[in-house]
């Protein structure tokens, strides 16, 4: 168990060093646009992968105060949002004419839910997403997140389903606090503890988020000009102790420098 405990420790100490690093880099992007392109899956894969920085600031701040475990809704994000940028780096327009279409289903859902409460809003913004007229592509299949994780790698959705898992309020959320395997009595816990001694994957949070995070930059590197982010990838990826892949990555357009 030592061993195990110095390998995860050596692992978070190369995945703050590889965090800091990845940060930098994303200080170097690009803004300028052709105009004569569809921009949109570039500056939408940025706001994700930005947003997807903070998440993963998030899931070291909380590792760090203790909390790794209660950072499983951060973790299971950093999925979602590393997926979301693999998908816009790989279908492009397609994805994001399906996360339109995505947008007008959840409008309505909160149109309708306001509705209901009797809650007062501005309409207008809402009418003009249900107004939008949004073609259908084979992308659509990825609408739900689930086909998407598939397609990416069964490890991939295995892991959403465990953070989903911990992240929910379900009975294997609640088993983490509680002991019941006697007989005779049942052991009340206040911190999360794992039954029968069994290591904590939380406890490689900031390795989790590392790599995650230098994963869903190197696919949103596709989606820039002559992919000026590659060599820094690389570097961080070796330095990181990760092979420094993505398969099935790639883009014969760049839309963005």
């Amino acid at each position: 168990m030592s061993d195990m405990n110095e390998d995860v420790e050596q692992d978070n100490r190369l995945a703050y060093a590889g965090l800091t690093a990845l940060a930098e880099l994303m200080e170097t992007v690009g803004s300028k646009l052709n105009p004569d392109e569809d921009n949109r899956r570039y500056y939408v894969a940025w706001g994700l992968l930005a947003a997807m920085h903070r998440q993963a600031a998030a899931v070291v701040l909380l590792h760090r105060k203790g909390f790794g475990h209660e950072a499983a809704p951060n973790r299971r994000a950093l999925i979602e949002h590393m997926a979301q940028i693999r998908w816009l780096a790989e279908d492009g327009a397609d994805a994001v004419d399906t996360m339109n279409l995505a947008l007008k289903h959840s409008q309505k859902k909160l149109r309708d839910a306001a509705d209901l409460a009797g809650l007062p809003y501005d309409p207008t913004i809402p009418d003009l997403v249900q107004a939008a007229e949004i073609p259908s592509n084979p992308a659509n299949q990825f609408i739900n997140l689930n086909p998407l994780l598939k397609r990416l790698g069964a490890p991939l959705l295995a892991a959403w389903i465990g953070e989903t898992q911990l992240a929910h309020p379900t009975l294997t959320a609640a088993q983490c606090f509680f002991d019941d395997t006697a007989d005779d009595k049942v052991v009340l816990h206040g911190e999360p503890t794992l039954r029968h001694g069994a290591a904590n994957p939380a406890d490689c949070s900031p390795y989790i988020a590392f790599v995650l995070m230098w994963t869903a930059m190197d696919a949103f590197s596709h989606l820039m000009k002559g992919q000026p982010w590659s060599e820094g990838l690389q570097r961080i990826a070796a330095e990181g102790g990760l092979d420094g892949s993505q398969p099935g990555i790639g883009s014969d357009e760049d839309v963005a420098g």
